[in-house]
C-alpha cells in the first residue's frame, strides 16, 4: 500500500489544492432538513454522507476533529468512525485529529486504535520521543505507511505561553521543530517529504519562513484560516517550488458556510470548498514559480 505522505504529494501534484477541509460537526450549524428528529450521532453520519463527495472534488484530505464527535459518547464514536469510512470511500485521505501524545504500552494503544481509521493523525509532543515513538512505527512503509503531524507552534494565542519559552537562545517551538525533523530523518523521503509532519498556525505567518527552514522536509498543517484570523494569502513561504509541502486547513469556512434553513447547502458547500481551493493553489503555485525565478 502506497504511504500517506506519497499519496498526498500524489494528488496535490494531479490537479488537487494543497487543502484539508475540516470535519467539526455542530449540531446547531446542521441543515434542518438533515435526519431530522434522528439522535445527534445520525444526523452527522448523514450529513457528512452527503456533503463528503462534494467536498471530495476539491480537497484531497479531511480532518475530522475527535473532540465534535467524542462528545456524543459511544454513539459519537461510532459515527467518528462511519465518518472516516465514508471519506475513504470517496477517495479522500484522513487526518485525525486526536492530539494524543503518551509513553509506553498507552501510545501503542492509542496507535493501534488510531491508524486503524485514519491515515494520519495529530500528536502533542510534551512527552517526548517515547510518547512519539510507537506511532513512528506505523509511519514505516513496512508497517502501513502512515502520517503524523506535531504540534510545532499552534494557532491559538494562547501558544506563547510555552512555545516562546527560551530554551539555550531559541524559542522552544524551535527546538521541537528540530525534533521533529529528527524523528523522521530515518523513515524516507517520498517527494523530497518525510511521513513526520508539523503544525503550525497560519495565524503566526512572521514566523513561518524560520520554522519551514528547520523543517524542511516535514509537511506542514496550517490551522487557523478564516475564523482564527490567518489568511491564506500569508502562507507561500510553507511550500516548496512544486507547491507541495503544506496543507492549508479550513473547517467552518467551508462546513458552516450556510445557514441550518438554508435549502441549497451543498451548493454553498461546494462553492465555498472551490473557493478556498483556488485561492490555495493559487499562493501554493505562485511561490513554485517564485522560487524557479529565484534560481540561478
Amino acid at each position: 500500500m502506497q504511504s500517506f505522505v506519497g499519496r498526498l504529494a500524489e494528488r496535490v501534484r494531479a490537479g488537487h489544492a494543497p487543502v484539508v477541509i475540516g470535519l467539526d460537526p455542530r449540531l446547531d450549524a446542521l441543515p434542518n432538513g438533515v435526519a431530522a428528529g434522528k439522535s445527534p450521532a445520525e444526523r452527522i453520519v448523514a450529513f457528512y454522507r452527503e456533503a463528503l463527495p462534494v467536498v471530495a472534488r476539491h480537497a484531497p484530505c479531511v480532518k475530522p476533529n475527535i473532540a465534535f464527535f467524542e462528545c456524543f459518547g459511544s454513539a459519537g464514536y461510532a459515527a467518528y468512525e462511519a465518518v472516516c469510512a465514508d471519506a475513504k470511500k470517496h477517495g479522500l485521505l484522513v487526518l485525525a485529529d486526536i492530539k494524543r501524545g503518551d509513553i509506553g504500552s498507552t501510545a501503542e494503544a492509542y496507535a493501534e486504535g488510531h491508524f486503524a481509521i485514519a491515515d494520519a493523525v495529530t500528536l502533542h509532543p510534551y512527552l517526548g520521543l517515547d510518547s512519539v515513538q510507537p506511532f513512528l512505527k506505523h509511519c514505516a512503509s513496512k508497517h502501513g505507511g502512515k502520517g503524523v503531524f506535531v504540534l510545532v507552534r499552534t494557532s491559538n494565542p494562547g501558544a506563547k505561553d510555552f512555545q516562546d519559552l527560551q530554551v539555550d537562545g531559541e524559542p522552544l517551538c524551535d527546538r521541537v521543530a528540530r525534533a521533529v525533523t529528527a524523528w523522521g530523518k530515518d523513515l524516507g523521503l517520498e517527494h523530497g517529504y518525510s511521513p513526520v509532519g508539523a503544525v503550525v498556525g497560519a495565524t503566526w505567518p512572521q514566523e513561518l519562513a524560520r520554522l519551514r527552514a528547520l523543517l524542511p522536509h516535514a509537511w506542514l498543517l496550517l490551522p487557523g484560516v478564516g475564523a482564527q484570523g490567518g489568511k491564506v494569502q500569508d502562507l507561500a513561504a510553507a511550500f516548496d517550488a512544486q507547491g507541495l509541502g503544506a496543507l492549508v486547513n479550513q473547517s467552518r469556512g467551508v462546513m458552516q458556510c450556510f445557514k441550518p434553513a438554508d435549502a441549497d447547502w451543498l451548493d454553498r458547500i461546494d462553492s465555498a470548498a472551490r473557493a478556498f481551493a483556488l485561492e490555495c493553489r493559487a499562493v501554493a503555485m505562485a511561490q513554485g514559480r517564485s522560487s524557479v525565478q529565484g534560481n540561478p
